[in-house]
C-alpha cells in the first residue's frame, strides 16, 4: 500500500522481545485469524439482521414472502461481499489513500467501486437464481438498469465503510505495534545526524533496536513503517529526512 520502501542490504533477521503471554501479543500470534473471522462475523450479522427486517417490512405491508427468501437475498449478497473482500483489499494495496495523492485516489477507488458492485450483482444473482430453482420456484430480478443503479447506491457506501474499517484497523493497529523514536543520548543528542538506534515503545514496554538491525522501511502516510522480524514500528517522520539520517551504506531507495 505504500509507494516508497527503504531495504537493509544485510537483511539481517533481528531478536526482539515479544510482549510475553499478553492479549496482544496473542493477537499478533493470530492476526490473520482474527481478521477472517472479524469479516465473516460482520457478514452474518449484517445479513441476519436486514433479513428479519425485510421479513418485518413485508408482514407489516401485508405483502406475500417466503420466509426464506429474505434470508437468500441477504446471505447471498453477503456472502459475494465476503469474497470481495481480498480484491478491494488489493486495489487498496495498489492505490492507498494517502494525504499526499487523495483526490487521484479517490477518483480510482470511484471507478473501483463500480466494478465491484457490478461483480457483487452478478455474484448475487447467480446464487439466488440457483437457490430458488432448487426450490422449485423462480427468480426475477427485475430490470436490469434500474436495478444496477439501485445497487450501486447501496454498493458505494459499502465499499467506502469497508474501506473506512480498513484503515482504522491499521491504524490502531501500528499503535499498538509501537512508537519508534530516535534514542537521545546526552550531548550527542541534539547533534546526532544518523543514529544508530531506536527507542521503540511497544505494548506498553520500550526496547532499544538498532537501525542496522531493521530489515527494510515504507511509507504509511505521515509515518515511515520500521520492519523488522515480522513486526511493524511506526516512525512519525517523512522519506526525505529519514534518507538524512540513515547510512547509505547500509539502505538504499529502491521506489519514489
Amino acid at each position: 500500500m505504500n509507494d516508497q520502501s527503504l531495504p537493509n542490504r544485510d537483511q539481517r533477521r533481528p531478536a526482539v522481545t515479544s510482549g510475553g503471554d499478553s492479549l496482544p501479543a496473542f493477537f499478533f500470534a493470530h492476526q490473520r485469524w482474527f481478521e477472517i473471522g472479524f469479516w465473516v462475523l460482520m457478514a452474518i450479522i449484517s445479513a441476519w439482521l436486514n433479513a428479519l427486517s425485510v421479513l418485518d417490512d413485508y408482514r407489516r405491508l401485508g405483502l406475500e414472502i417466503q420466509g426464506w427468501e429474505p434470508f437468500c437475498w441477504e446471505f447471498s449478497s453477503g456472502l459475494v461481499w465476503l469474497a470481495l473482500i481480498p480484491l478491494v483489499l488489493a486495489l487498496e494495496r495498489r492505490v492507498p489513500l494517502h494525504t499526499d495523492r487523495l483526490f487521484r485516489h479517490l477518483c480510482w477507488h470511484g471507478l473501483f467501486s463500480l466494478v465491484v458492485s457490478v461483480l457483487h450483482v452478478v455474484g448475487m444473482v447467480l446464487i439466488r437464481e440457483t437457490v430458488y430453482t432448487s426450490m422449485g420456484v423462480q427468480y426475477d430480478f427485475g430490470n436490469w438498469s434500474e436495478e444496477l443503479l439501485y445497487e450501486y447506491r447501496k454498493d458505494v457506501m459499502s465499499y467506502a465503510s469497508l474501506l473506512t474499517i480498513v484503515l482504522l484497523y491499521r491504524f490502531v493497529v501500528s499503535r499498538v505495534r509501537g512508537e519508534a523514536q530516535v534514542v537521545a543520548t546526552g550531548e550527542d543528542a541534539s547533534r546526532m545526524e544518523r543514529p544508530d538506534r531506536l527507542l521503540i515503545r511497544k505494548l506498553g514496554r520500550e526496547f532499544v533496536v538498532r537501525v542496522e538491525d531493521i530489515e527494510w522501511v515504507e511509507t504509511s502516510g505521515n509515518y515511515m513503517n520500521l520492519h523488522q522480524g515480522g513486526r511493524i514500528y511506526p516512525l512519525r517522520s517523512t522519506l526525505k529526512a529519514l534518507l538524512t539520517q540513515l547510512d547509505p551504506g547500509q539502505f538504499v531507495q529502491i521506489h519514489r
